[in-house]
């Protein structure tokens, strides 16, 4: 009888040993898989908000590459910074980009007419133009798309670095802005004419799509545009740009400081 009891009790201390075994066996590891998980899912929505800082919109803003900023290298930089900052237009974010001259080549039409055409006939809802780099004809598209709004556009259009006319450019701009080295501007230009993309730069174009977006409209026409244009540049200097024939200044020309 005794031998018995002994052997059941030492087959219910196997079974028992065999089972918490098991158990902490296989705890363990389930919890360290779902640790893992969580782990990984936080990472990635940390990845995914740190990459995205924008919001889907239906507002968007034309941003044209002309000359010395339509290389393709400068545009797929100037173009990931965009895409990061602003996003754009293809996934519904705020940025709607053309290269000159490679968005205008239909039809055998001319670069001022194709670029009237797609700011007059599309459905975007366009909050601002930002033109770098402006190219010859430019002003006549633009004097063409004032006539449509009959002069009042609803937002504002900003010339970064132009290289069209510059009393054309001044009467169809709000702001017009240059670098201090820049004299004048001839009327033939080199479709390869490059321009070093540095830090300055890359910043006064967010700087600019920046305030674009505090508008939420056009610009006064009644009030000090070199306050705007100090507004918009931030930290940069500007003046207001004075014509070498006449000696005038200009009201919505302006020129950055040299550093």
């Amino acid at each position: 009888m005794k031998r018995i009891i002994i052997t059941l009790l030492l087959i219910s201390i196997t079974f028992a040993f065999t089972g918490c075994k098991k158990d902490t066996s296989n705890k363990p590891f389930a919890t360290t898989s779902n640790s893992q998980n969580s782990d990984s899912n936080s990472e990635s929505v940390k990845l995914e908000n740190k990459i995205k800082l924008w919001h889907a919109t239906n507002k968007r803003i034309c941003v044209l590459y002309g000359y010395g900023f339509n290389s393709e290298e400068t545009v797929s930089k100037l173009q990931t910074m965009l895409e990061q900052r602003y996003g754009l237009d293809d996934d519904d974010g705020l940025i709607y980009s053309l290269v000159f001259p490679d968005s205008f080549k239909h039809n055998g039409r001319s670069f001022s007419s194709e670029f009237y055409s797609i700011l007059s006939e599309s459905e975007k809802d366009f909050a601002g133009i930002v033109i770098l780099g402006a190219p010859e004809t430019t002003h006549i598209a633009l004097g063409r798309l004032q006539d449509f709004w009959d002069m009042n556009i609803p937002y504002p259009i900003i010339a970064l670095f132009p290289q069209d006319d510059v009393l054309g450019l001044e009467s169809t701009c709000d702001i017009v802005v240059e670098k201090a080295q820049k004299t004048e501007i001839t009327e033939e230009v080199e479709e390869d004419t490059t321009t070093v993309i540095d830090d300055m730069t890359v910043t006064i174009l967010q700087n600019t799509i920046d305030y674009v977006l505090t508008l939420n409209g056009p610009i006064p026409k009644t009030t000090d545009l070199q306050i705007h244009a100090q507004q918009m540049l931030k930290n940069d200097t500007v003046t207001k740009y004075t014509d070498p024939d006449t000696g005038l200044k200009s009201i919505n020309h302006f020129v950055l400081a040299a550093n």
